[in-house]
């Protein structure tokens, strides 16, 4: 279960990342420079969450 809602959690996050603008993005994480740089950490995000839900579905 614990796998699941991680996974979850990995793929809001990715999905903030890849879809709100970096313009939007900034005014709450100051720190971040690059579209790019951002736009592949969503996609971490993403991989990981599904990879995680994977994870907890196979016992």
């Amino acid at each position: 279960m614990a796998y699941f809602s991680l996974g979850i959690l990995f793929i809001v996050l990715g999905l903030i990342f890849l879809l709100i603008p970096l313009e939007k993005l900034q005014t709450v994480f100051r720190r971040m420079r690059s579209n790019v740089t951002t736009k592949i950490g969503g996609a971490v995000l993403l991989a990981a969450g599904i990879a995680s839900i994977l994870l907890g579905l196979n016992p």
